[in-house]
């Protein structure tokens, strides 16, 4: 083997230091993409605009009351107002408008 055909250990460092940045980078923003990745359909969740069992989406850790700005309280945090107008909320996990009777196979109750 020619000295050539070797690479440097100072070659070989700078490479891998190069890639370290680059991922180091760019992982953050691939990260973020897919934070915002497509949330399901109601037809993959079996949604239906009736509470099963006393399981409904205002009751969910994912529901996202009317005119909330955050979420993960389901309709306890915005108090049953909104409940008893009948508003339809958003979800964190499905796409669309979301009433608070409503229910899907994704219903996890917001934890004590």
């Amino acid at each position: 083997m020619k000295k050539r055909d070797i690479p440097s250990p100072r070659r070989m460092w700078l490479r891998k230091a190069i890639f370290l940045s680059v991922a180091v980078t760019a992982l953050p923003e691939l990260a973020y993409s897919d934070s915002k990745a497509a949330k399901a359909s109601k037809g993959a969740v079996h949604y239906q605009d009736n509470p099963t069992q006393g399981k409904m989406c205002g009751m969910c850790k994912y529901f996202i009351p009317p005119g909330a700005t955050s979420s993960g309280k389901g309709m306890m945090g915005a108090g049953m107002s909104a409940m008893m107008n009948c508003q339809n909320g958003s979800c964190q996990v499905v796409a669309g408008q979301i009433s608070a009777m409503a229910y899907c196979i994704l219903y996890t109750p917001i934890p004590a």
